[in-house]
């Protein structure tokens, strides 16, 4: 009892730390995503908006001299010839709206298509511009919105909407696909990406009905792809970094964007400067360009995208590629030599190797092999044992022993550390979890040496991170490469059932895909 409350009392710490960091993690996360949250929204005040100006040098300074009066930086004028030139600079994005003085009096192009809240604020601006002036304003909409996308704000929701799923499946592929060869762990989130628009794509067409499903498809895509690959990357490299992937995408990400209103220009200083740089708006800003006004203006958009999702492309190929490889084998083990039979006490078997209970089966294009071990046989083997400290396994690693010991031949034990689950989603957990797995492999390999001792013949000893029947295959294969005296012979217990490590039947699956002889001890 004395014992057990002391390792508690060392456990229960961790999990207050644990607790501690999350609860402190979440707090830090409220605290910045209401403060910028609330530092873009709380009072939007347009800076340097582009504005067209129709009309005389005389008219054009003195509007821009009340506009500067009353909303000093807010908007920055462009001058054009006529009404028709400013239409099509704001059809090609050049500008938000223009103002167009004539003897008719005074003329507002705007678009709520480019946004509510440009359209707002020049609305708002020049009225009072207008009153001041004991003239009438006559606001005129050039590029409508859809009749199924009022107030054009489908751009940015579909963007939002995909942006969740897109860092799921970065974080969610990088922690599936750790064992994984490299080319699925680059390919995942590219195609969960392609996936993403096509699906995103198909679904604002039928709500919304903003048609150019190829070009939507395209974006969508491309931004998921930004999103979802730095992510991944973020996540191979520990886990818990995926917060920082949250910060940067979304904290920082929807208020850099200026929301589904396009109040971008209307953000403090220190967050429009990200305003080009960070995926969510330029997407949404790229969507409304494309639907609405011609494709104008979406080139840098395009390229800033491509660099997110190729950085991270590049980012994950580097990490896969400094993947901690399986340790190297350890140096054969000579045990003392016995004067007299010595069983450890955790070994239930006889010395004298078991019978088998059924047939050996061999792998393809190989003869079958002896059913036990022949004592006048003097061709050196190479046996490979799958160990896991189970019983069955105990047992074919004692008749494997035997028969090195009556026999030349080379033992080598295989210990298969596949997790299941390779990290908590948190990360917090993460100490604990490689603790316990080297705890598992620790023990294994003490069991592997005391029956190796028992029978007093040189082994050694592999802990690979793969599937148990990947890591025996492997490891047969690397030693028939290696120019072994003979073809490697691959010994396992018949069945066990360990959940955290085996799902199915090893033995079965060895038998019917092994190219080496397979030995299954009952």
């Amino acid at each position: 009892m004395a014992a057990r409350h002391a390792g508690d009392g060392r456990r229960y710490p961790a999990r207050y730390r644990a607790l501690a960091g999350f609860v402190v993690a979440s707090a830090v996360f409220v605290a910045i995503f209401v403060a910028l949250t609330l530092s873009a929204f709380h009072k939007p005040t347009p800076h340097d908006l582009p504005v067209g100006i129709v009309g005389s040098a005389a008219v054009t300074r003195q509007v821009e001299h009340a506009l500067d009066g009353a909303v000093p930086g807010a908007f920055r004028f462009r001058s054009y010839p006529s009404g028709a030139s400013a239409t099509t600079g704001i059809a090609q994005r050049e500008v938000d709206g223009a103002l167009v003085v004539s003897a008719e009096g005074l003329r507002l192009l705007v678009t709520q298509a480019g946004g509510t809240g440009p359209e707002q604020a020049l609305i708002g601006a020049f009225t009072a511009v207008a009153a001041r002036s004991g003239h009438q304003l006559a606001v005129s909409d050039v590029v409508l919105a859809r009749a199924n996308d009022s107030q054009a704000l489908s751009s940015w929701f579909v963007v939002l909407a995909v942006l969740i799923p897109s860092l799921a499946a970065g974080s969610a592929s990088a922690l599936a696909l750790r064992r994984a060869p490299r080319a699925w762990a680059v390919a995942a989130p590219a195609v969960a990406a392609v996936a993403s628009g096509l699906v995103a794509a198909a679904i604002l067409d039928g709500i919304a009905g903003l048609g150019h499903y190829p070009a939507m498809a395209g974006i969508i895509a491309l931004f998921s792809l930004a999103v979802a690959a730095p992510t991944a990357v973020l996540a191979r490299i520990r886990p818990p970094l995926v917060a920082l992937a949250v910060l940067v995408f979304i904290v920082a990400g929807i208020p850099v964007s200026g929301g589904p209103a396009n109040l971008a220009s209307f953000t403090p200083g220190f967050l429009r400067v990200f305003s080009p740089a960070l995926p969510l708006g330029v997407a949404a800003s790229t969507i409304r360009n494309v639907v609405y006004f011609g494709g104008h203006a979406t080139t840098p958009s395009l390229w800033t995208l491509a660099a997110w999702a190729l950085a991270g492309l590049a980012g994950l190929i580097g990490v896969t590629a400094l993947r901690r490889p399986a340790p190297a084998l350890t140096e054969p083990v000579v045990p003392p030599v016995l004067t007299e039979p010595a069983v450890p006490p955790v070994l239930t078997e006889p010395a004298v190797p078991p019978v088998l209970a059924e047939p050996v089966s061999a792998g393809p294009g190989h003869a079958p092999v002896a059913a036990s071990p022949g004592p006048g046989a003097d061709q050196p083997v190479t046996l490979v044992v799958g160990f896991d400290d189970s019983e069955p396994a105990r047992r074919a690693l004692i008749w494997a022993a035997d028969l090195v010991r009556t026999r030349p031949g080379t033992l080598h034990v295989i210990y298969a550390d596949h997790a299941l689950i390779d990290s908590d989603l948190s990360g917090f957990g993460r100490t604990e979890m490689d603790q316990d797995r080297d705890a598992k492999a620790a023990a294994a390999a003490e069991a592997a040496k005391q029956i190796a001792a028992a029978a007093a013949v040189p082994y050694t000893f592999e802990r690979r991170q793969e599937s148990a029947a990947d890591a025996v295959l492997h490891a047969a294969d690397i030693y028939a490469a290696a120019g072994s005296a003979s073809t490697p012979i691959i010994v396992t217990g018949r069945s066990h059932h360990v959940p955290h490590r085996v799902i199915g039947s090893v033995p079965v699956r060895l038998l019917h895909e092994s190219p080496y002889p397979v030995l299954t001890i009952s």
